[in-house]
């Protein structure tokens, strides 16, 4: 009998006047929900606040430090028997570090499955907005919640002047990323993308893509580790 342990995690900070803050973690679980069926996987609560340093100027955000949510991973790992698989779903870039040095201490235990990083190329071939217009609370992840969270996605709300391009922070930007920033530096909507862009079938077709391609991944994954 198989023990695999599905971990959604996400981030708490604004997502513009449209999405909830808790957008990420909401689509990291529905991903889980999707996939752990097909390997009759356990799936456990996860982590719903991230490392979001770069929001916390946004009244309705929380962060918690690389420390404190390092200790927070570990403690779920621990949960469950030396026996067990872990796939760890992240949607909040934020997060990608930590995750990553947990998983190279545990490589043959541990597969972290970051959504940007999967559908980068996806992004390009299907978005209709510049570069710039997919990062946080644009058409991404807009069109991902119009599809799963439909009453969730407030479009009313929005106003031309909340949109923000930011060619650097794009996962399709070619050249050197920052580091770091702020994001009331940057928009004061909050928004770092294009969220007119969005549509329910974009977001269909993302969400397909990202369920076949995490499958694949988790497949290829418990193979190698047998």
């Amino acid at each position: 009998m198989n023990n695999f342990v599905f971990i959604p995690i996400g981030s708490y900070e604004q997502h513009g006047p449209h999405l909830p803050p808790e957008t990420d973690y909401i689509i990291a679980k529905k991903i889980v929900e999707h996939v752990a069926p097909t390997f009759k996987g356990k799936i456990i609560e996860g982590i719903r606040i991230g490392i979001s340093p770069e929001h916390k100027k946004f009244k309705n955000s929380k962060s918690i430090s690389k420390k404190k949510f390092k200790t927070r991973v570990n403690k779920l790992l621990k949960n469950f028997n030396e026996d067990a698989r872990f796939f760890l779903i992240n949607a909040h870039g934020g997060n990608n570090h930590v995750l990553r040095s947990i998983q190279k201490l545990h490589e043959d235990k541990i597969l972290v499955l970051n959504t940007f990083s999967i559908i980068k190329k996806e992004l390009m071939k299907i978005r209709t907005s510049r570069i710039g217009g997919i990062c946080h609370a644009g058409e991404f992840e807009t069109s991902i919640m119009m599809l799963l969270f439909p009453k969730r996605v407030k479009m009313n709300k929005l106003k031309k002047s909340d949109v923000k391009y930011i060619p650097k922070l794009d996962p399709n930007y070619k050249f050197e990323k920052p580091v770091k920033w702020r994001t009331i530096d940057l928009s004061k909507s909050g928004i770092l993308g294009d969220p007119l862009h969005a549509s329910k079938e974009k977001g269909e077709i993302w969400f397909n893509i990202l369920i076949e391609k995490i499958t694949s991944l988790i497949e290829e994954f418990i193979y190698q580790s047998v």
